[in-house]
């Protein structure tokens, strides 16, 4: 796996600059929003993922999203999404006070997140789903949040190439 932390900064520090400066001010809020997300896509794969690399067969559209797995840093706080019935609103209090390490749960990377989008984004952690974390099973497939400060990222070549991966290439979500 190649540690492409570097690279997520870069995203996140020039997406964050964008939404700071130039959308967070204007008017119609939700023409910024949409207008945002469209170039946060292009931000993320011009910086992020065309500094990949892609060994499989698939060429053009058909080349899979990249795996990018999330991996906190020893005793990092996790926040678990709870379960909730369609429409209802999602909260980050399945456990509390829930600390993981690097080899006690596999992350795999969806998005930045913050409580409040306005008017100010920091990203200030990551959104993800749970793809292993033997101690608590039955939290596999939900989403977590992990502080950005402290936590590393890196693309799994060998998932990616098989393949395997996320919710990346749907990237970035307006859901929460």
């Amino acid at each position: 796996m190649r540690d492409i932390t570097e690279l997520m900064n870069t995203y996140r520090e020039c997406s964050r600059n964008l939404w700071n400066v130039y959308f967070s001010g204007r008017e119609n809020i939700g023409a910024s929003l949409d207008a945002f997300g469209q170039i946060r896509k292009k931000l993320f794969d011009s910086l992020v993922v065309d500094e990949l690399f892609y060994e499989g067969e698939s060429e053009g559209e058909n080349i899979p999203s990249p795996a990018l797995r999330v991996v906190p840093w020893p005793r990092s706080l996790i926040l678990i999404k709870r379960l909730s019935g369609p429409g209802e609103a999602g909260y980050w209090d399945q456990e509390k006070d829930l600390f993981v390490g690097p080899d006690d749960i596999t992350l795999e990377f969806i998005d930045y997140f913050d409580f409040s989008e306005f008017p100010i984004q920091d990203f200030h952690f990551f959104l993800c789903k749970i793809l292993r974390f033997p101690s608590h099973a039955d939290y596999e497939g939900r989403e977590a949040l992990v502080e950005v400060l402290g936590t590393r990222v890196f693309h799994d070549e060998e998932a990616s190439d098989l393949g395997i991966s996320g919710q990346v290439g749907g990237w970035p979500r307006s859901d929460h």
